[in-house]
């Protein structure tokens, strides 16, 4: 018998199963995105033919959404980024931070509908805001005025909407990507966190 084989096959073959077991992993999902994407009517005159639709070849990731965009969760909450604008100079208040003359103020809102059937608890989620332009690291802003904390527990069909606070340098740009890590027992500790991309307004 050769011998060199025999342990060449033994070595090979968990080597494949992990190869195969990672592979699992990167395809973990937690949920689907719901783009804020219009739908065109047929015209009142016209019979509308049925289309086959194809998946189209640049169609971006579940994960990867635009402001106004939905991600919806495999066990009904959804999480929707509505709206990302800059802080205006007459919402800082006498204690609150201020921006330095090169650094951008920026609120993003986002709103959080519980479609489970257990509250959902508020506190589990990380949040985070970066730079989109060339990169750039944010910091947090406190802003009192416009404020609504995220904290506390969300009932089951009830929405609730809140808003994160940030500084980033002017030179980074006013394009942001903003990321939702959820880490309750409902979430999928391998999947992909959903991110937003959008404009500072």
């Amino acid at each position: 018998m050769n011998h060199t084989r025999v342990r060449t096959i033994l070595v090979a073959a968990p080597a494949a199963a992990l190869l195969a077991l990672a592979g699992a992993c990167g395809d973990t999902e937690q949920g689907s995105a719901e783009r804020a994407v219009g739908i065109e009517e047929p015209a009142a005159d016209t019979e509308a033919e049925p289309v086959e639709e194809e998946p189209a070849e640049d169609e971006q990731p579940a994960t990867e959404l635009a402001v106004g965009d939905g991600f919806l969760y495999d066990d009904g909450v959804k999480f929707t980024v509505t709206k990302i604008e800059e802080v205006g100079t007459d919402q800082y208040g006498e204690y609150d931070d201020k921006p330095a003359a090169g650094e951008t103020g920026f609120r993003v809102h986002w709103d959080i509908a519980n479609g489970s059937k257990k509250p959902h608890d508020l506190d589990m989620w990380g949040i985070s805001a970066q730079g989109a332009t060339t990169g750039g690291e944010t910091t947090y802003l406190t802003v009192e005025h416009g404020t609504r904390a995220m904290a506390g527990r969300l009932a089951p069909g009830r929405t609730g909407s809140y808003t994160g606070e940030y500084l980033l340098p002017k030179s980074d740009g006013r394009e942001i990507v903003f990321t939702a890590t959820r880490m309750d027992d409902e979430a999928d500790v391998l999947a992909e966190d959903p991110n937003w991309t959008g404009t500072i307004k």
